[in-house]
């Protein structure tokens, strides 16, 4: 029995970070709808085993390449979303010292001094704002 079960697991490829997350988005469903009333608990319930039947065959796939793109997908989301909630803090933390602004050129936040007037702010990108600090 053991030496079949291992045989099930070899060359698979596991609970990754993603197939996590489908696992437990499908749980949070199922107690979710619990608490709802007929018609959204039958929607919820459904796509929560979904969730869960989309998690397992993630975890039992043979496909190891693209189970790990896909995986790699959420992880790069996931940090860039991580380092723009630490961007935001840092500004929030520097707000009475600096003024930032995002450059409509490219998009990158520029940060000057408060208190020094209109003034030229000049991005990395060639664009050139005016704007009052």
């Amino acid at each position: 029995m053991k030496e079949k079960l291992q045989n099930l697991f070899r060359g698979r490829q596991g609970m990754d970070e993603l197939s996590k997350l489908l696992f437990w988005t499908a749980i949070g469903g199922y107690v979710l709808a619990v608490v709802l009333p007929g018609a959204l608990r039958a929607l919820l319930s459904s796509f929560a085993t979904m969730f869960l039947a989309v998690a397992f065959l993630r975890a039992f796939s043979r496909d190891l390449p693209r189970r790990e793109a896909e995986n790699l997908l959420l992880l790069r989301w996931r940090d860039r979303k991580k380092r723009e909630r630490e961007a935001a803090k840092d500004r929030r933390a520097h707000s009475k010292e600096y003024k930032y602004f995002k450059c409509p050129g490219c998009g990158c936040w520029l940060r000057v001094p408060r208190g020094k007037g209109k003034i030229h702010i000049n991005c990395r990108c060639g664009y050139t704002l005016y704007r009052k600090t």
